[in-house]
């Protein structure tokens, strides 16, 4: 397959659009060029000739928010959930669909602003935006670089950088699994602890879950290989806890803390009592349960 975008200073808009169809089509042959005999032979064209991956028409193709497509927006809105089926290969269809809108609306959004001189944001302090860094990889004037080597270079990164975006978007679902599961198979209602066995990003979805605030603490196990006990927010992006953990533990560490609380491996305990660490999984479901009594 054959895909034409524009030659000379290059932009996210095909840069990221180019990210796109390559994860799709690993032999795809992308050819930067305006010259129109070329760009009748290919099979895509994006950002240049005017047909339908191409937003310098008077006449553009606008989103839901109003905000005009680039190319980039354009081809997402047809490709985007075939990528994403693609990254996450565990979703199903409906996920899928939700993961693509919502990289739509949250990622692209700024890009598809960018290339059509739409300002989002105004910031007292200076602000890089993912165009500008896209921009950055153009060749200084005090390098001998080809532009066509800058351009596929920035590709490799945006290419990198979408699966990850997606990766995160589509991991909410695994996740999703693992925590009905995980409240189902557990006796929360009585313990009021929550036992997740990795790291997990759970705080939104127990919100969403547990409507009857069982769950008043999650114990997990840290990327250092120690393990936490968390409260759980009353409600999303607030401080408040269902419940804190106890005062006296606040800002104590190591022996100060296990002599407190008479569990050994105790590392620490934040002086927001919002989070303390043990070094097993029985010594901080220890004092997860003496929090719980508390």
């Amino acid at each position: 397959m054959k895909m034409a975008v524009h030659n000379g200073v290059f932009h996210a808009d095909e840069v990221f659009g180019v990210a796109l169809m390559e994860t799709i089509e690993p032999d795809l042959q992308v050819i930067r060029t305006r010259d129109e005999a070329v760009i009748a032979e290919c099979d895509i064209v994006a950002d240049v000739g005017g047909g339908k991956y191409d937003h310098h028409q008077a006449d553009k193709v606008l989103r839901e928010d109003g905000i005009p497509y680039c190319a980039f927006g354009l081809l997402w809105r047809d490709y985007g959930k075939q990528f994403t089926k693609i990254i996450c290969p565990s979703l199903n269809e409906v996920e899928s669909e939700e993961v693509a809108y919502k990289v739509s609306m949250d990622f692209i959004t700024q890009i598809d602003a960018s290339d059509n001189g739409v300002t989002l944001n105004t910031y007292e302090s200076p602000v890089t935006t993912l165009s500008q860094i896209i921009s950055s990889y153009m060749p200084l004037q005090s390098e001998n670089k080809d532009v066509d080597r800058a351009f596929f270079e920035a590709v490799a990164f945006a290419k990198r950088l979408l699966q990850r975006v997606v990766r995160q978007y589509g991991e909410y679902y695994d996740n999703l699994r693992y925590m009905k599961e995980a409240l189902n198979t557990q006796d929360v209602k009585n313990t009021h602890i929550l036992i997740l066995e990795g790291a997990v990003k759970w705080k939104d979805i127990l919100l969403e879950l547990d409507k009857e605030e069982d769950v008043l603490f999650v114990v997990f196990e840290d990327l250092t290989g120690s393990w936490r006990v968390q409260t759980v927010p009353k409600e999303e992006n607030s401080f408040d806890a269902r419940k804190d953990l106890p005062k006296p533990w606040a800002s104590l560490r190591s022996d100060e803390l296990s002599a407190l609380t008479g569990v050994e491996g105790c590392i620490f305990c934040h002086p927001n009592l919002f989070i303390a660490g043990n070094e097993t999984k029985e010594g901080v479901l220890a004092m997860a349960h003496l929090a719980v009594q508390a």
